[in-house]
C-alpha cells in the first residue's frame, strides 16, 4: 500500500507555503526537491531537502513530512520513520504522519518508542510550547508577587494569579524535562551495524544490531557514538550509522 495521493500533495503544498522570507537559495531548493518527487525522482528530492535543512539549520513540519514520505517510497523505511518522528517533535499528534508512521509499521518490522503515561502526556505538546508555558506562568507569578507586595489591596488578584500560574510553571518543568530524556534517542540507519568495544574500527565487536532498532546516546566521541540497546547492551557505533531524532541538540 503506498501513500495516499492527497498526503503527499497536501505536503508539497506545506513545503511551498513556507517558503515566505527564506533566501533565494533555500527557495531554489525547497522548489528543485518538489519538482524532483513530482517526477518520482526520490533521490535527488532527498538531496534537496536535505539541502535546504543544512542551509536553513531549522526544521519544519512540512519538510521532515515530505522526506519522510520520499524514503518511504523508496522503501528505506528506518530512514522515513525517523524524518517522521522528528516532523513529531515539532507537532505531536499531527493526524498525517502518524497515518504514515502507521504505515510504515504494518508493511515492516520496525517498530515506534514505547512510552510511558508520563512521556505520552509530555508528548502531547512539542518543546516550545511547553517553553511557552513556563513563560506565562513565571511572567504572571512575578507580576503577581509584585502586586502583592506593592499593592496590598488588591491581594485577591495576585492571588489568584499564583494559583493558577505556579501549577503551570510546575506542569511546564515537568513537560520540559520530560522532552529532555527524549534528546539522546536515535534509530540504527545502516544494516548489519557493529557495535564496538572502543570507538576504532580495530576494536572488537560486541554485537550487530540491525536497522531499525532504537537506541539511546549515551556519549559522543567524533566519528562515533557510545549508545545504549534496549536490552541494555553499551558500546560504541559510527556517527554515519545512526540518526538522533533530535540531530541539532
Amino acid at each position: 500500500m503506498s501513500l495516499p495521493k492527497r498526503v503527499v500533495t497536501a505536503a508539497l503544498i506545506m513545503v511551498t507555503g513556507m517558503l515566505t522570507g527564506q533566501t533565494e537559495e533555500l527557495e531554489a531548493l525547497f522548489i528543485s526537491g518538489n519538482a524532483s518527487y513530482a517526477d518520482e525522482q526520490y533521490l535527488d528530492a532527498i538531496k534537496s531537502y536535505q539541502d535546504a535543512y543544512a542551509l536553513s539549520g531549522q526544521s519544519s513540519l512540512a519538510l521532515l513530512f515530505n522526506l519522510g514520505n520520499a524514503y518511504y517510497h523508496l522503501q528505506d523505511f528506518p530512514s522515513a520513520l525517523l524524518a517522521y518522528e522528528r516532523a513529531l517533535t515539532l507537532e505531536p499528534g499531527n493526524p498525517d504522519v502518524l497515518a504514515n508512521l502507521q504505515k510504515i509499521v504494518d508493511q515492516s518490522d520496525l517498530e515506534r518508542p514505547q512510552y510511558n503515561i508520563a512521556q505520552e502526556f509530555a508528548y502531547t505538546l512539542p518543546v516550545n510550547t511547553w517553553l511557552l508555558l513556563l513563560l506565562i506562568g513565571s511572567a504572571v507569578t512575578t507580576i503577581g508577587g509584585l502586586l502583592a507586595w506593592y499593592a496590598p489591596r488588591l491581594s485577591p488578584i495576585p492571588s489568584l494569579g499564583l494559583y493558577l500560574s505556579v501549577p503551570l510553571m510546575l506542569l511546564a518543568i515537568s513537560g520540559l524535562l520530560i522532552w529532555k530524556q527524549d534528546f539522546s534517542r536515535a534509530l540504527i540507519l545502516i544494516p548489519e551495524t557493529d557495535l564496538r568495544v572502543a570507538p576504532t574500527e580495530s576494536a572488537n565487536t560486541l554485537n550487530t544490531l540491525p536497522n531499525g532498532t532504537w537506541v539511546e546516546v549515551l556519549e559522543t566521541h567524533e566519528p562515533y557514538h557510545y549508545i545504549r540497546t534496549p536490552d541494555k547492551q553499551e558500546g560504541w557505533v559510527k556517527d554515519v550509522t545512526i540518526g538522533k531524532v533530535w540531530p541539532k541538540d
